[in-house]
C-alpha cells in the first residue's frame, strides 16, 4: 500500500511547512509604500470632522464663493487648484470625476 492512498498520510505532506524566505529590499520598499498610503488614508479620516468644522467656521467657504461669483467662466476645480498654489500646497492635482449615470429603471 502507498503512503499517498491514506488520506491522513497525504494531508500531512500538503501542510509541511515551507521555509521561509526573506524579503529583498523592492518588496520591502512596496510594503512601506503600501503602509504610507495606509496611514495617509487613515488620517484623513480620523480629522475629517475637525477640518471640517474649521473650514464652516472660517470665512473660506464666504471667500470661495465671492470668487466663484465675480468669474462666472471658470470652473470650481480650477479655482481650488490655484488656491492650492497660493497657499504653498506642492504637487496638488485637484480633478473633478464624472458623475455615475444611474441606472435605467427595469420595467417589470
Amino acid at each position: 500500500m502507498k503512503t499517498t492512498d491514506r488520506p491522513s498520510l497525504a494531508k500531512k505532506a500538503a501542510t509541511e511547512k515551507k521555509p521561509r524566505k526573506a524579503k529583498t529590499a523592492a518588496e520591502l520598499k512596496a510594503q512601506v509604500a503600501k503602509a504610507r498610503a495606509a496611514l495617509a488614508a487613515l488620517e484623513q479620516k480620523a480629522y475629517a470632522g475637525e477640518v471640517e468644522e474649521a473650514v464652516s467656521k472660517s470665512s473660506i467657504v464666504a471667500d470661495f464663493n465671492a470668487i466663484k461669483a465675480k468669474l462666472n467662466e471658470v470652473k470650481d476645480v480650477v479655482i481650488l487648484a490655484v488656491i492650492g498654489k497660493a497657499v504653498g500646497i506642492k504637487r496638488l492635482v485637484v480633478t473633478q470625476a464624472e458623475p455615475k449615470p444611474r441606472a435605467a429603471k427595469k420595467t417589470k
